[in-house]
């Protein structure tokens, strides 16, 4: 029934696209904090701070644009809440990246340790694989691979649980300084965070292709 009643649904030419560049900005910006993890160079890490903040400005206007038509369309491509949400989270991880950026900035930490940037790494491939996901919401046929990458999402979310475990564990037996101390496991907390909020975004998705496929 619901493909039979697909068909009398005009293509989607509003949202997907928004998504879809929500999507590749979040993509965006995670690979920016993976270079701005790594950078050792100031000015590197300077400019690629810029960058973050403008990528986030751009997330922030695709999720306004889509409020803006949830609020004024009487047909949307699925479910008005799922449509909410899907924007919702996706900003809420970009927000999380540039709060990582800025609190990497305020506490003048201009060297991070392995765990920080293995986490940011992994934050970058859980939203190279949500990209994907996201893609295949404008026609709901390929449900296999969104069964897949939804439990590569949650996989890695598990490891970055394992890695922010015995990154805490490392610092408080090696780190001497207090505030250093305080600093690095915040940063630590915040990346592992935004793993969980990946994988509730590919819980979403998945909830999605539930209830359309």
């Amino acid at each position: 029934m619901n493909q039979i009643f697909s068909l009398f649904i005009p293509k989607d030419k509003t949202f997907q696209p928004l998504f879809e560049e929500g999507a590749l900005n979040l993509f965006k910006i995670s690979e920016a904090l993976v270079h701005f993890i790594r950078s050792k160079d100031e000015l590197e890490r300077s400019r690629l701070s810029k960058e973050i903040k403008a990528l986030e400005l751009v997330g922030d206007k695709a999720t306004d644009k889509i409020y803006d038509e949830l609020n004024k369309s009487f047909i949307v491509p699925f479910d008005k809440q799922d449509v909410h949400s899907l924007a919702t989270k996706i900003d809420d991880i970009a927000d999380d990246i540039l709060a990582i950026t800025l609190n990497m900035e305020l506490y003048h930490l201009n060297v991070s340790n392995d765990a920080m940037l293995k986490l940011a790494e992994i934050v970058a491939k859980m939203c190279s694989e949500l990209a994907v996901a996201i893609k295949e919401i404008k026609h709901f046929k390929n449900k296999q691979l969104i069964i897949d990458i939804c439990q590569n999402v949650g996989q890695l979310e598990s490891k970055a649980d394992r890695l922010y475990e015995q990154s805490i564990s490392l610092l408080f037996e090696n780190e001497s300084d207090a505030i250093s101390l305080i600093r690095k496991s915040e940063i630590l907390s915040l990346l592992e965070k935004t793993t969980d909020k990946c994988d509730d975004l590919a819980n979403i998705i998945e909830t999605i292709f539930l209830k359309n496929a």
